[in-house]
């Protein structure tokens, strides 16, 4: 196993140096149990960053999706002389949608697990972690964040286009993921980020696999907390437009009725990902921080680092 010095978090940030058991994260390498329960520890003691962050992304997401989701069914339920013409403005807004929904989840998934990132770093050193705190030490990255969103979205739509791997984009494009926490923990550019996640995230051939095996099980557990919460909500939001509607929209074509069915499906859809969203945020944060105490032996870093900031305040004190 090889030693490095943990590099110090970017600027503006507080320095890594907590103690064993001071901070959120043990200080050695994680089970899977540890990391998938941490992932819902991390939500539930930083509300803020991860169900804050990611509420104000699905917001975003539903002001931008209604009004292509309101066309789409629009499309779909009228009926027109000019079939060539519906089919060809269908498939444009089938296209706008795929790429708004892409890229909106990308950035989501990007901005949620730098907050809750900034959250540890910030517990760790002792700091506040809410939301105002968090994001003010988000903003100086925010446009660096982007740009790595963009390219991820690249990414994983050039790993979309290979047969066979193209199904395990949400694995491979998880593993990638790994870059933001890189950003937030190292620093340094988007190209080295990207370069620097893949080191981590399978630095061996045992290591890629376990990685992604957790992700796999993460994925697993966010796709039953999404149906859970979406199931009731879209059979409570059907019931509510038809008490409203009475016909189906898809039917009479009236575009009120769409507008309202489109939002209700919106909702239930896209609601869950809240949780989803800051769930998979603390998996990631989890899993860069395993992947760097398994092959670098970060928590013997870290441990050091602790025991020369006690020693340096104690021997202050001793001198005041």
């Amino acid at each position: 196993m090889s030693t490095v010095t943990a590099p110090a978090p970017p600027v503006g940030l507080p320095p890594l140096s907590a103690g064993p058991g001071s901070g959120p994260v043990p200080l050695r390498p994680l089970s899977v149990g540890e990391i998938l329960d941490g992932g819902m520890d991390l939500l539930r003691r930083h509300p803020g960053p991860t169900l804050g962050v990611a509420g104000v992304m699905v917001v975003l997401q539903l002001l931008i999706s209604v009004p292509l989701w309101w066309v789409l069914t629009s499309l779909l339920s009228r009926d027109s002389g000019s079939p060539g013409t519906d089919i060809l403005l269908l498939i444009l807004t089938l296209t706008a949608f795929s790429v708004v929904a892409s890229l909106g989840s990308t950035v989501s998934a990007v901005l949620t697990s730098a907050s809750c990132a900034i959250a540890v770093v910030q517990e760790t050193a002792g700091a506040p972690t809410s939301l105002a705190v968090c994001w003010a030490r988000l903003r100086p990255m925010f446009g660096r964040l982007l740009l790595l969103a963009l390219a991820l979205t690249g990414i994983n739509t050039l790993i979309a286009a290979i047969p066979i791997i193209g199904y395990f984009v949400p694995l491979f494009g998880g593993l990638m993921r790994l870059s933001v926490l890189v950003l937030i923990f190292e620093g340094g550019s988007i190209g080295s980020a990207l370069k620097r996640g893949v080191q981590v995230g399978g630095g061996t051939g045992v290591g890629l696999f376990r990685q992604l095996g957790i992700r796999l099980l993460a994925g697993v557990v966010s796709g039953i907390i999404w149906f859970i919460m979406f199931f009731p909500l879209s059979v409570i939001l059907g019931l509510v437009v038809e008490l409203i509607v009475g016909e189906d929209p898809l039917v009479t074509g009236d575009h009120g009725a769409l507008l309202l069915l489109t939002l209700s499906i919106a909702v239930a859809y896209y609601l869950p990902l809240v949780v989803v969203w800051a769930f998979r945020s603390g998996i990631d944060t989890l899993l860069y921080l395993d992947g760097r105490m398994r092959t670098e032996a970060l928590d013997v870093e870290w441990g050091l680092a602790a025991r020369r900031s006690r020693l340096s305040r104690l021997r202050g004190g001793l001198v005041r």
